[in-house]
């Protein structure tokens, strides 16, 4: 199982946004000490369902080896396409059973942590809660690919849908007094020293910052103040028919 793992991280994980290939990479070095003692084809699916089951029960990552099988699961997928397994052990086994979060950012707590944060890091925190937009989609800004004149125009990155975010006047202050602080900088936001925000830089400030709270919450908050869609999240005809995502600001 080891040397299945080592060959799925060296082969297998191209196709991954590298915040999401650096969680991978965390998420086999516990797998393979779980696991990697095993000889190929001896996993089974009952094994699988009672890892799950086990760690639901302890009550310490019944959610997070929800995403270890995934990882488990893309694997042993990799290994049957070049033809080392034979079966996936993690088809048809049922992931523990996740709740939607309820954690919502008052203005309070995202005020405290604003007011306590360096410019560049109020620019981003400020951009995301009025937008909505994913910290990868933000941190990869362009000025000359994606400010246009009538908003921010980029493809989202989980989705691969092409999105348009219109311009509010908080918005265009943020982000111009983003811009204005390095001119000679090609993406939008960057951290106090010129260089582009990184998701475990984000991560370290929020930290640093003893927030409470992580970025994405800011997503949940944004919709949750908004009088309209700010996620873009609409119904079922509005996506078939609208071929381009565009949204307004909180304000």
């Amino acid at each position: 199982m080891t040397e299945l793992l080592i060959l799925y991280q060296a082969n297998g994980m191209d196709h991954l946004k590298p915040a999401t290939k650096k969680d991978y990479e965390n998420i086999l070095v516990r797998l393979d000490k779980t696991f990697g003692h095993l000889e190929i084809g001896r996993l089974k699916s009952n094994q699988v369902a009672h890892w799950l089951e086990t760690r639901k029960r302890i009550g310490r990552g019944g959610i997070r080896v929800n995403r270890e099988m995934a990882v488990l699961s893309a694997a042993y997928n990799f290994g049957m396409r070049h033809m080392y397994v034979e079966f996936n052990p993690c088809r048809g086994v049922h992931r523990n059973t996740e709740r939607p979060k309820k954690r919502y950012v008052t203005n309070e707590q995202f005020l405290d942590v604003f007011n306590r944060a360096n410019e560049p890091f109020q620019d981003l925190l400020a951009v995301a809660y009025l937008t909505g937009c994913r910290q990868t989609d933000l941190i990869s800004w362009s000025r000359a690919a994606h400010l246009k004149p009538e908003g921010i125009s980029y493809i989202q990155s989980k989705t691969r849908k092409p999105h348009t975010v219109e311009w509010s006047d908080a918005v265009r202050h943020f982000v111009r007094r983003a811009m204005d602080r390095f001119p000679d900088c090609e993406l939008v936001f960057n951290n106090t020293l010129g260089y582009g925000w990184s998701v475990s830089g984000i991560a370290s400030q929020l930290k640093r910052l003893k927030a409470g709270w992580s970025f994405k919450d800011l997503r949940a908050k944004a919709q949750t103040d908004s009088a309209h869609s700010v996620l873009g999240h609409g119904a079922a005809l509005e996506a078939t028919y609208r071929k381009v995502l565009r949204t307004k600001p909180v304000r």
